[in-house]
């Protein structure tokens, strides 16, 4: 089961709200906006910000596109946007790069495309990327199947998640996955794990 948060964009605006300068400028009047559900004043000041190809506004204005917010709701727009985002390396934009070609959701169906978004946000910290390659790992879907990579990614991301359904789903799927491993396998995952570091691509 690929996971996908539909609500990542209004988390990060609600936990950035209390950090709003007392003159803001158009992303924090944007974020401001988004976070009082006034959609259509999101866009107008988000949008010319993203023409200029600031990547964190391409991301809030394909997820806009994505979520029919404030637009036309637009798979094929949103992943426009999502791709220009993730080119540049934005995280959260290459996640969803990744989900819509998991889902077919804008773009034919591919899992090799998107286990590639997915590796590209995992690699950066972005905790559901995580958990998503390890999945794709662990059935060898759109990557070749890899238990000790699978169980490493698990790992990784198993207590940044919030505790309830998602850590959950990551301890059972560690389950799994470590059945079918042996002891060498489980310790050259942990050291995998131990060594990671994440890399943020964007400057």
């Amino acid at each position: 089961m690929i996971v996908r948060p539909r609500h990542l964009l209004y988390t990060l605006v609600l936990a950035s709200a209390m950090a709003l300068p007392a003159v803001a400028d158009p992303l924090d009047e944007g974020l401001e906006a988004y976070r009082a559900k006034d959609f259509a004043k999101a866009v107008a000041l988000w949008r010319p910000l993203a023409d200029k190809g600031d990547p964190v506004d391409e991301y809030r204005i394909g997820t806009l596109y994505a979520e029919g917010r404030g637009v036309e709701q637009n798979d094929e727009t949103a992943l426009m946007w999502f791709l220009r985002a993730a080119k540049k390396g934005e995280p959260s934009a290459q996640y969803d790069v990744g989900a819509s070609y998991m889902g077919g959701n804008g773009a034919k169906k591919d899992e090799a495309e998107a286990a590639k978004w997915f590796l590209r946000a995992a690699n950066q910290g972005m905790v559901y990327a995580q958990f998503n390659i390890g999945l794709l790992y662990a059935s060898g879907t759109g990557v070749q199947q890899d238990n000790i990579e699978a169980f490493k990614w698990l790992e990784l991301e198993l207590f940044a998640l919030p505790a309830g359904g998602p850590r959950s789903d990551v301890s059972k799927a560690i389950v799994d996955v470590a059945a079918k491993m042996n002891s060498e396998d489980i310790a050259e995952a942990k050291s995998r794990e131990r060594k990671f570091k994440a890399q943020p691509e964007l400057k």
